[in-house]
């Protein structure tokens, strides 16, 4: 039995905004083309997380600690700028793209 998109979604735990924003691209479209970018993103994602962690746990100074999570913030957007561009690529449907990226922008501005 594989795991629903959405119960993967949940496991990752993602930021709360960009998980909402995913569970709603999702809810809009469905399709294999919008789907599978999403679960390669949210294995990547766990497995950046985890790595993250895992120096977390070997840092013996703040300052490791900082830097690795310094690293980690950078990997994270690296990878949602992937997701982007792969879902861009993925829907020629231009309203839909449009509406991705202002959801985006809009759950992502820092």
């Amino acid at each position: 039995m594989t795991t629903s998109v959405y119960q993967k979604i949940t496991e990752a735990n993602l930021d709360r905004e960009f998980e909402t924003i995913l569970i709603k691209l999702l809810r809009y479209n469905m399709s294999p083309v919008v789907e599978e970018p999403v679960r390669q993103f949210l294995r990547e994602y766990v497995v950046i997380r985890d790595d993250f962690w895992s120096q977390f746990g070997k840092s013996n100074s703040f300052d490791m600690a900082f830097d690795g999570y310094y690293q980690y913030a950078k990997n994270k957007c690296a990878l949602i700028d992937s997701l982007f561009d792969n879902l861009n690529f993925a829907l020629n449907y231009d309203p839909l793209r449009n509406d991705l990226s202002i959801m985006i922008k809009d759950g992502l501005t820092f």
